[in-house]
């Protein structure tokens, strides 16, 4: 295989639309996403074609906030060092308006966020649609009920004005406890007429919010868009929870193709999102990667969950009780990145090779190991700190004041996370009988996955999967890699699961050839294999079910290395 040391264009003036972009996606597959750039060749200094910026305003980058929890003024000064523009937090109306009509604005919450507004900040409120002087302490959803919400949602714009960016009505909507109605109720036809309310209340005064949904539940939202939810937002929100950023541009692509098909899109607004890891060097460059792509992909706004960290949450936060972690210097470097307008990633021939150029001359990079040449400029961590010597991995580096880069090359050929959804793999259900069927990009309540709903539990996410069925009648998840030249490959693995169940049967084969097979019940590296592939021929990573079905998901991740290149692969957990 013949890989060659790739230079980066130089940014010049926009010449198509994002929204253009990200139509063909949701037509052509997640191929397309990366946008066109010309490559310098290895013996030429010729200045290459860019690709299109985005004709969008710059995305906001908040943080949450729990001043409406008890919180501390002096979080205030906290969220003010990392240069948060922007705060997520809420005032429960239950809270807001014990008496009929009379509301009571002026508690430590509401002057604390008034506060903020004076310094500068803008507000973002998340308001659930229930109290109980309300429809018997159900979401409202009669004429009255949402009459009264959208009064009290009224009062809320009036007491913060200008500052009050957006409401966002109701919190992970998917999640259990939430949309409580009257039985027989239908809950997306309720929900979208408290939104209607809403908007005939305080629509043009302040940006209206719904569908917020726990990950990007783009399955769970396409009833509420049927309901007419599109008609009456001004965004639509979800929480990208995840442990690591790839995927999160198909997923993006995927939700904003569904709103097309419903017949309007309007901005994403990523209200939380955030990595819940001790490990804060890993969560600070997770936190570039994820806004990184969120801004690429359109979003409005991301807030960081959470400015400090708390009882429940005690890894999440930019802060450990006074002292700024890792994660809080990245949130400021994304504060600088950001104003240069939106990111658009570089074509360089490598779906393992991640290169989104802000402005005109910073670029945000990681991939698949590989040498990486920086020509002038400043090249920082995802902390701001210098590295002692820059190498393209997974972590990302921030490279500011220069186009003048080159990458050496990567012995990586394939990997299932960074190659999740690109035509790297194909992903299939083989049932009983040996019957092999194309999974499609399903759409579930949280997520979007390789799946089909004939086929539940079976699913292929980035970093986690499941089987179904059982030993008399298994399913099989099959990611198939297909070699597109001659490839002498290594083969990388490793898979976890919990103790629950009787295990997943794993196989690993090129053709009808078994190389591997075992049962997965705890941790297993696999074992270094090795292969030989001809043009067109395969090799395929087969999950199962055992014996019984049930406590059968497991998270994996896989590499094809060049012959010779293998290594130890980590589970991505």
């Amino acid at each position: 295989m013949v890989r060659r040391i790739l230079m980066l264009p130089t940014l010049v003036r926009p010449t198509i639309r994002i929204m253009v972009l990200i139509a063909m996606l949701a037509a052509c597959g997640p191929a397309q996403l990366r946008r066109t750039a010309e490559i310098a060749s290895p013996v030429s200094n010729a200045v290459a074609a860019a690709p299109p910026a985005a004709q969008m305003p710059p995305m906001t980058l908040s943080v949450q906030t729990h001043f409406s929890q008890g919180w501390p003024a002096s979080a205030l000064a906290q969220a003010q060092q990392v240069s948060a523009p922007m705060l997520r937090d809420s005032l429960p109306w239950a809270d807001g308006e014990k008496t009929h009509g009379s509301y009571s604005l002026n508690g430590p919450a509401a002057q604390n966020l008034a506060a903020a507004c004076a310094a500068g900040e803008r507000l973002l409120l998340t308001v659930v649609p229930t109290n109980p002087l309300y429809d018997t302490g159900y979401w409202v959803w009669t004429a009255e009920g949402n009459a009264a919400f959208a009064a009290y949602l009224a009062a809320l714009s009036d007491r913060f004005g200008p500052c009050l960016a957006a409401i966002e009505v109701g919190n992970e909507l998917n999640g259990t406890g939430t949309m409580t109605y009257p039985a027989g109720a239908d809950k997306s036809a309720a929900y979208v007429r408290t939104i209607k309310a809403v908007r005939a209340r305080i629509g043009g005064r302040t940006a209206i919010l719904g569908g917020s949904t726990n990950m990007i539940g783009t399955g769970f939202l396409k009833p509420l868009f049927s309901s007419g939810l599109l008609n009456s937002v001004d965004g639509v929100v979800v929480h990208p929870y995840r442990t690591r950023a790839e995927g999160l541009d198909v997923e993006l692509a995927n939700l904003n193709a569904a709103m097309d098909a419903a017949g309007r899109r309007v901005p994403v607004w990523a209200s939380e999102f955030s990595v819940d890891t001790t490990d804060q060097p890993l969560a600070a460059g997770e936190l570039i990667k994820q806004t990184t792509m969120l801004a690429a992909a359109g979003a409005a706004q991301a807030s960081w969950y959470a400015l400090l960290d708390q009882r429940w949450f005690p890894n999440m936060g930019l802060y450990a009780g006074s002292a700024p972690k890792a994660q809080a210097s990245a949130f400021q470097l994304m504060q600088q990145l950001l104003p240069l307008g939106r990111p658009q990633r570089l074509d360089l021939g490598d779906p393992l090779l991640f290169a989104y150029r802000f402005g005109a001359d910073t670029t945000v990079v990681w991939g698949a190991p590989r040498a990486i040449t920086v020509d002038g400029g400043h090249v920082r961590d995802a902390t701001g700190a210098t590295p002692p010597t820059p190498a393209v991995n997974e972590r990302p580096l921030v490279i500011t004041g220069t186009t003048a880069i080159r990458f050496g090359p990567s012995t990586w050929i394939a990997d299932t996370l960074m190659g999740w959804g690109t035509p790297q793999w194909k992903y299939f259900a083989r049932t009983k009988g040996d019957t092999l069927n194309r999974l499609p990009l399903f759409d579930d309540q949280f997520t979007s996955y390789f799946g089909d709903r004939w086929y539940r539990p079976l699913r292929i996410n980035a970093t986690s999967a499941a089987p179904a069925g059982t030993g008399v009648a298994p399913i099989r998840a099959v990611w198939r890699h297909v070699a597109t030249a001659a490839e002498s490959i290594d083969i990388g693995g490793c898979f976890a699961k919990g103790p629950v169940g009787d295990g997943v049967d794993l196989t690993v084969m090129v053709g009808a050839k078994v190389l591997w097979r075992g049962v997965l019940t705890a941790r297993t590296q696999l074992p270094l294999l090795s292969a030989d592939l001809a043009a067109g021929e395969w090799i395929d990573f087969v999950a199962g079910p055992n014996q019984t079905a049930g406590g059968d998901s497991f998270d994996y991740r896989l590499v094809l290395f060049q012959r010779g290149a293998g290594e130890p692969v980590d589970c991505p957990s």
